[in-house]
């Protein structure tokens, strides 16, 4: 049987609601970042800590972006044609993200117009410019590849797709790259970071996407076979096993290198510190209770609790990029090995606090209400959604 993308109506209050709080949320966070840049100081950020909140979310939505993009790309790479219905609305999400990701880039960097910059200065050594290209170049394919879908084009959309799944592998290796090929900073400093994010914005991307299939499909009425996101919720499982693995082994690797133990005792002993909740609750809440929702039989063939599944992993990943990129700014670097600095005339040599504040908040939640107002208004305009996607559909 053909699979039928329709639009939705989009004309009852529910749904007109939705996009009104949607878009007021969106406001704020706009109103929150003109704030933070026309009167100043309102964020936590220091010359220590330039890097925060919304700093951790650029990988976060750009592995989200991957994440929805590899899993609409299943059928045009794998072959594996039962996902097909979801495949327009990946790729949806994927465009969606990419777009709240480089908006990310855009607050951080301050001034809208400093993006120029990343052309007119462009420097072929530094992994900045080039994630500036790698970035806009996805958002582009994300694009192409989501017009070959509604036009029906299959070998192009083949085509499309391989070249996707290979562009995000490369731009979140290269956002990887950012953290883990600083040498300076061991908290940093990891071979194992690139690869770490591909297997997190899988993970991220198909958790959240597994919880928007089933609020979408629900409240727009239509039929959601458990068989067909069973089928996701276990590459979910198996990539969970693998980011425990690697994030187990990064943390045994750092352990042995002595002078790191202090650093260490301060990630990862130090409960006064969100940095030591941020790798704990991953680990707990954030990987193990979703892995165990998946594989007990009774939650893992429930949809309701697999898109519990789905956001709690989400939302401790971006714990985990809160955890990676704060850590190596607030404990100072090693300047002299093996010597103790007694005395400074700065904060260098000493620990230092950041706490985002209520500003930066707003900001990146207003990213995230940006992507689901852009998601629901898609519904309405674009054929993304199946009328329905059960085991009769995907079968031809």
């Amino acid at each position: 049987m053909e699979i039928e993308f329709k639009k939705i109506n989009g004309d009852s209050p529910g749904y007109i609601l939705t996009v009104i709080v949607l878009a007021i949320i969106t406001i704020l966070g706009l109103y929150a970042y003109i704030l933070d840049h026309t009167i100043g100081g309102l964020s936590g950020l220091s010359n220590r800590v330039p890097w925060g909140i919304v700093n951790a979310g650029i990988p976060y939505f750009i592995g989200l972006s991957a994440g929805s993009l590899i899993v609409s790309a299943l059928v045009g790479v794998f072959n594996i044609k039962k996902y097909k219905v979801f495949s327009r609305m990946a790729a949806f999400l994927a465009a969606a993200w990419i777009i709240a990701a480089i908006l990310s880039i855009a607050i951080d960097i301050g001034k809208l117009y400093h993006f120029a910059n990343a052309v007119k200065y462009f420097n072929p050594t530094s992994i900045f410019s080039w994630n500036a290209f790698l970035y806009s170049s996805y958002f582009v394919i994300c694009c192409i590849y989501l017009l070959a879908q509604f036009e029906e084009m299959e070998r192009f959309t083949r085509f499309m797709a391989g070249l996707a799944v290979f562009w995000a592998v490369l731009v979140h290796s290269g956002t990887g790259a950012i953290y883990g090929y600083i040498y300076a900073r061991e908290l940093y400093h990891s071979a194992i970071t690139p690869p770490m994010f591909i297997v997190c914005a899988i993970t991220s991307g198909l958790g959240l996407l597994i919880a928007t299939m089933y609020i979408t499909f629900k409240v727009t009425k239509r039929d959601l076979d458990v068989n067909l996101v069973r089928g996701l919720a276990k590459i979910f499982l198996g990539l969970n096993f693998i980011l425990a693995y690697f994030l187990i082994d990064e943390a045994l690797e750092k352990g042995y290198i002595p002078g790191l133990h202090d650093a260490l005792n301060f990630v990862f002993f130090n409960p006064s510190e969100s940095i030591f909740w941020s790798f704990w609750l991953l680990l707990i809440l954030g990987i193990a209770i979703p892995c165990l929702i998946v594989v007990i039989p009774k939650t893992g063939h429930d949809l309701r609790w697999l898109s519990i599944g789905g956001v709690l992993h989400a939302a401790l990943v971006f714990a985990e990029r809160f955890y990676l990129i704060v850590p190596g700014q607030v404990y100072p670097a090693e300047y002299l090995p093996g010597y103790e600095l007694e005395s400074l005339h700065t904060l260098e040599g000493y620990i230092v606090s950041y706490t985002p504040t209520l500003i930066e908040w707003a900001q990146v939640i207003g990213l995230f209400a940006m992507v689901y107002l852009i998601f629901v208004i898609g519904l309405k305009v674009f054929a993304i959604l199946p009328e329905k996607a059960t085991e009769e559909v995907v079968e031809e």
